[in-house]
């Protein structure tokens, strides 16, 4: 049976719960602070990405999967939802 094409979207009129960032697999590469976050799978250059720094489907706070707590985003983070934004990847 065919889906309408209405049915195939998600409603944005109402806020959806986040995940976490570790259900996501969120964490954050030290080693990758000062790089050049236009090429590779950073949170930088991700869809999803808000700047700066924020995601719009994961939580800011609480522990990512290695245990540590930063209280955001960063742009030099990555996660397994990793969605990549054409305007900001080189």
């Amino acid at each position: 049976m065919a889906q309408s094409q209405s049915a195939r979207y998600i409603p944005a009129d109402r806020q959806y719960p986040k995940l976490s960032k570790a259900v996501s697999g969120y964490t954050e590469v030290d080693l990758f602070k000062n790089a050049d976050l236009h090429s590779g799978y950073f949170c930088y250059d991700c869809k999803y990405f808000i700047k700066n720094n924020h995601c719009a489907i994961v939580e800011d706070s609480g522990p990512d999967v290695n245990g540590r707590e930063s209280g955001i985003i960063a742009p030099h983070g990555v996660c397994s939802l990793w969605y990549p934004n054409e305007e900001e990847t080189r």
